[in-house]
């Protein structure tokens, strides 16, 4: 079994202990506000999958071109590192660009942001205390990253830096050594089937059923990576401006979930 198999089943791991058990992705507030039909109800199936669909494209066109931007720089600053202490220093300055970038465009959503950051914070903490500290990231590589990771826990604390769920993801995954193609496979299955989970706590869906239409997502999801997997955050650039590269595509969606803190009685956190 080949290295990269073996951490993909890692991270697919629904324990991935990293917070996203506690979020909903705004399918809490939908359900409350009338978006998505409860599970007894005629065509409630139609109504989940549709939100599912929605927000599972909001992700492609909005968060996985920033995972896929942080990716492409930190595998290319590895690959051509010949000093440590230089390279750690040239990840970091891109990663906290993109991240800057990536947390201003978020801004507007209080909840979906404050569940970035609780995610992208677990991961980091997940990787420093637990992937990188395998024999198998003992190499300068593995040492490196680390090291990129630990600047960026610690200006984390000090309120200089951030670290946000796609940003990480991206980071970590180039640390792991874990393909281009695999990693955006990976985003987007970890999304659809954390909504998935939360469907089945919020009674929507039995965890049977859910099984059957994850499954049946997959063609929705590949043609989502077919076509919008080419797409990186244009940073510094006037693409973004003319939807060229990062954008909303469902904005009630966003407004649904930015209610959630409104909520008389919740479960989840976003």
């Amino acid at each position: 079994m080949e290295k990269e198999t073996w951490l993909l089943w890692l991270l697919a791991d629904s324990q991935l202990p990293t917070g996203g058990f506690v979020a909903s992705a705004g399918l809490e507030a939908a359900l409350q506000a009338g978006l998505v039909s409860e599970g007894a109800a005629e065509g409630a199936s139609d109504s989940l999958l549709a939100f599912i669909k929605d927000s599972a494209l909001n992700q492609a066109r909005f968060a996985l071109p920033f995972c896929s931007r942080v990716y492409e720089e930190t595998a290319e600053r590895l690959a051509q590192a010949s000093d440590g202490s230089t390279t750690i220093a040239s990840v970091l300055g891109e990663f906290l660009g993109l991240d800057n970038y990536h947390h201003a465009m978020l801004s507007s959503n209080k909840v979906a942001m404050r569940a970035s950051l609780a995610q992208g914070g677990g991961l980091l903490s997940l990787f420093i205390r637990g992937y990188a500290l395998a024999e198998c990231m003992a190499d300068q590589r593995g040492q490196t990253c680390l090291g990129v990771a630990k600047q960026l826990q610690r200006l984390a604390r000090l309120g200089e830096a951030r670290a946000h769920w796609a940003t990480a993801f991206g980071l970590v995954c180039a640390a792991l050594g874990i393909s281009l193609a695999h990693m955006q496979q990976l985003y987007m299955f970890q999304f659809v089937r954390q909504v998935f989970s939360a469907a089945i706590r919020l009674n929507l869906v039995g965890p049977l059923r859910a099984q059957m239409l994850e499954c049946d997502m997959h063609p929705y999801v590949s043609g989502l990576l077919k076509e919008h997997a080419h797409l990186r955050v244009a940073f510094g650039s006037l693409d973004d401006l003319f939807g060229e590269s990062v954008v909303y595509t469902e904005p009630i969606l966003e407004l649904y979930q930015g209610m959630h803190d409104r909520l008389y009685s919740r479960i989840f956190n976003s």
